[in-house]
């Protein structure tokens, strides 16, 4: 027998059945929380926010009870949500983490915010291990930022070979400007003489 039990406050909030349970949830408790459910489920209810953030301890097979309750409430069209950031409960959730609903308070529940859509899809925050993210989230967010690097290195690729053109085509221009210089001279020293002799006007003086 243990001396520790789980206190249960059930109560209607915003249309959902919200049940604040407090204590240690032991394996013995599970049979009357499965049939407190059952009856809440019978009475038409389908949505239900379970707050655990005030549980100390929770067995292993409340977690496995608490699956089944998620596939019955499904079926029937409803929602399970949870509430806790404590890392008791965080710890023995963690491994079906991506399956529930979970949030840290009461305040993020209404929130539509893009972290609560993550934490909806399976991310969970802890005091001490940090950020915890499911393998679909986490491929997720690993597939965008692989695509907004390799677009990156696109980018530069474009950027550097555009830059090589334009450094190709001013040496040409730099080598037409010092080949067309070197004519330049050249024919200005064969026709130099004749100028002199007076055989060729200069072109370069502008007539009155």
């Amino acid at each position: 027998m243990f001396s520790e039990t789980v206190d249960i406050l059930i109560e209607n909030r915003n249309n959902a059945v919200w049940l604040t349970l407090s204590g240690s949830f032991h394996k013995q408790l599970i049979p009357g929380m499965r049939e407190k459910f059952s009856t809440l489920i019978h009475d038409g209810n389908r949505a239900f926010v379970v707050n655990l953030e005030e549980i100390t301890f929770i067995d292993k097979s409340a977690i496995q009870m608490f699956l089944q309750l998620l596939n019955t409430i499904s079926g029937k069209g409803g929602e399970l949500k949870f509430i806790f950031k404590n890392e008791t409960v965080t710890r023995a959730f963690s491994p079906f983490s991506h399956l529930f609903s979970i949030y840290p308070d009461a305040d993020s529940l209404s929130g539509k915010t893009f972290i609560n859509a993550l934490k909806r899809r399976g991310v969970i925050l802890s005091r001490k291990t940090g950020i915890r993210i499911s393998r679909p989230v986490a491929i997720f967010l690993l597939t965008i930022l692989c695509g907004l690097f390799f677009s990156l290195l696109y980018i530069i690729n474009l950027q550097n070979r555009y830059v090589k053109e334009q450094q190709i085509e001013i040496h040409h221009l730099t080598q037409w400007k010092e080949k067309s210089s070197i004519e330049i001279s050249k024919l200005k020293d064969r026709i130099g003489p004749l100028e002199q002799l007076g055989i060729l006007s200069d072109t370069t003086i502008k007539k009155k």
